[in-house]
This record gives structure tokens, sequence and C-alpha cells, in this order.
């Protein structure tokens, strides 16, 4: 492409980018972030501040699952890539379609079929983000139907075989989730389903998202910004997740 050309595409795309809205789907993480119960939460320590020294640091403990975070394949597969072989642009300008289950008022350890997953709305495309979206976080601390700390991350609905074949088949990119194991089924910290987990997703090089805040914002269809840290032999990455849409 000429130079000329080229500068005038990005000028559209800088255009284009700068009209949408931008969801923050990613909660900050302190000493008391929301976890899935098998790791342990993150600890964030100052090392000096400002009138001791003129400048402030802190140090930051944290599981790869912190937060919003993207599960890398090797996470269940073996053979599968690590975080760091993950293609750096695999969750960039994604167009991602949301999938609205919050109307059936589920319970923790419920599974959803492909029936229910597709009257939810219209399924994503190839090489698209499939949003799962349980309205599992209004029972986040400061949600509409808060729990103590620590139950949200110990109890959540999941996907059954034939939700995640569903997805398979449709070719996309990525599953995401606004629980704490996108499509494992957990009551009172027994893991009672893991399909896409063991199955499905991972060892299909399927990324999976968990973690996202506020979906019930967002509308069906947008853009997913996700950069995972690059991470040597890492399982998966803590990232900031933004949804755009016009």
């Amino acid at each position: 492409m000429p130079a000329a050309k080229g500068q005038d595409a990005l000028a559209q795309i800088t255009e284009l980018l700068g009209g949408l809205r931008v969801h923050d789907a990613s909660p900050a993480i302190a000493d008391d972030t929301e976890m899935w119960f098998m790791h342990e939460g993150p600890q964030v320590t100052t090392v000096f501040q400002h009138a001791e020294h003129g400048a402030a640091t802190n140090r930051v403990s944290l599981s790869e699952h912190t937060g919003t975070h993207v599960d890398a394949p090797f996470h269940f597969d073996p053979h599968g890539a690590t975080i760091d072989e993950v293609e750096p642009d695999a969750l960039l300008l994604r167009p991602y379609r949301k999938l609205d289950l919050s109307p059936l008022d589920l319970s923790p350890g419920d599974l959803v079929g492909a029936d229910a997953l597709q009257a939810a709305g219209e399924l994503p495309g190839r090489g698209e983000v499939a949003v799962v979206e349980f309205g599992w976080d209004r029972y986040l601390p400061g949600g509409a139907d808060a729990k103590e700390p620590g139950w949200w991350g110990r109890n959540e609905p999941g996907l059954d075989e034939s939700a995640c074949q569903l997805l398979v088949d449709a070719g996309v990119a990525a599953v995401a989730s606004d629980t704490a194991a996108c499509d494992v089924a957990a009551r009172d910290g027994e893991v009672l389903s893991g399909h896409g987990h063991a199955f499905a997703f991972l060892p299909n090089a399927i990324l999976i998202v968990e973690g996202l805040r506020g979906l019930a914002e967002v509308p069906q269809t947008g853009l997913f910004v996700g950069l995972p840290l690059k991470i040597a032999r890492g399982t998966g990455s803590p990232m900031r997740v933004l949804l755009l849409y016009p």
C-alpha cells in the first residue's frame, strides 16, 4: 500500500475508534479482589512513599488468574500454547457477540444447554468472541444481590457439553463470561462440571476469559480489546478488557 493511502487508512481507523464508547469490563486489582476459590488473592504492598523518597511505588504479588484474566490453552492442555506463545493480537479488536443468560435467573451449579444458549441471542461467528452474560456480577460485594466475600468465587452456573460444542462449531476465538470460571459450574466450592476447560475450548486453542464486569451495560455486538501480559510459560494472565461499541 502506498504511504499516502496507508496514512489515510490510519486516519480513518483512528477517527472511527475515537467515535466509539468504551466500557471497562475489568475490576481493579486490590487485596480484596474476588477470586476463583482455588487461587490465592493478590497482595498490593507499599514499597516506599512520596514523603520519604519523593516518589512512590508498590509491589504486587498475584496469581496469573487474578481479576479479569485469560486462560491459555496450556492451563488444561499440556501440549497447548502458553500465554507467551499466544499471538499478541489474539484478543485485540475482535468482534464480540453477547449472549444474555441473565433472564434465566440461574443458581450455582446450574448448567446451560445449547438450546438455551441459542435462545439468548445470535451466535457469534468464526473468529469472534462469545461474551456470555450470566448476570453474575450482581453477587459481588457492592452488587445488587451482594453475597459475603468469597461467595462469588465458590459459586457459579456453567455451560454443558452441548453448549460448549455449539461454540466450538461456531469457530469462536474465545469465550468470555462474568463468572469466575466461564463454562465451569460450581456450588459451595464443589466443581460440578468443566467441559469447556478440559475438552472443548482450551484443547482446541479457544481462549477463555473470566471475571468480566458490567455486561448489562453493553450492547449485543461491539469490539473486544484485551492484551495479556507476556508471562514465560504462563498458564494465563491478568488483563484489562475493554468493550467498544457505537
